[in-house]
């Protein structure tokens, strides 16, 4: 056997060994980085923010179990409720958005939401413009780690009741309240 077939072999074993072990990404590792996330009311209402807050860490479970609505909402909340001159939290903000463009969903407004794009991954004005745009490779990851936890349905839709969304009976945050049969 070749050197390079082994080298192949190898590489594919290793692979499948790492991935066969690696402990999957949960609706519990989900709540768990939206409660560490740092929240800044600033200028907000206190507790409109502690509230959004409690709802953002059900939504980002919803977000990362793929639900379109819900990765519009992580999108704007953790754009809403950042410093401004927090450069981590505008790449969040920017890979979610990222998310939201990248979508096959029938809800998308494509024009609109890369509008939004545009808006929340623009460079920051001031002493930090260059950090964002240095940055960039670290967005690409950001969309990269986000998609790989999506497309690996490791995390599930919850019940949001702020919402009124039902798992069971919306499919989907677009339809909260409404149900499966309602026409959209």
């Amino acid at each position: 056997m070749s050197k390079l077939l082994k080298t192949m072999l190898g590489a594919v074993a290793l692979t499948y060994c790492v991935s066969a072990h690696a402990k999957p990404f949960t609706n519990e590792d989900a709540a768990s980085w939206a409660k560490n996330y740092n929240f800044f009311c600033g200028k907000y209402d206190k507790a409109e923010c502690e509230s959004d807050r409690k709802t953002f860490i059900k939504e980002i479970q919803n977000a990362f179990a793929g639900d379109f609505t819900a990765q519009k909402n992580v999108a704007y909340n953790i754009n809403r409720y950042r410093k401004r001159d927090d450069v981590p939290s505008q790449i969040e903000s920017c890979a979610w958005q990222t998310i939201v463009v990248l979508s096959n969903s029938k809800y998308k407004d494509d024009s609109w939401e890369r509008g939004i794009l545009e808006e929340r991954c623009k460079r920051i004005p001031g002493t930090q413009a260059e950090t964002l745009y240095d940055a960039l490779p670290t967005v690409r990851e950001r969309v990269a780690e986000i998609k790989g936890i999506i497309d690996a349905h490791t995390v599930h839709p919850i019940d949001i009741e702020e919402k009124g969304f039902v798992v069971k009976r919306d499919h989907d945050q677009e339809h909260a309240r409404t149900g499966w049969g309602s026409y959209y």
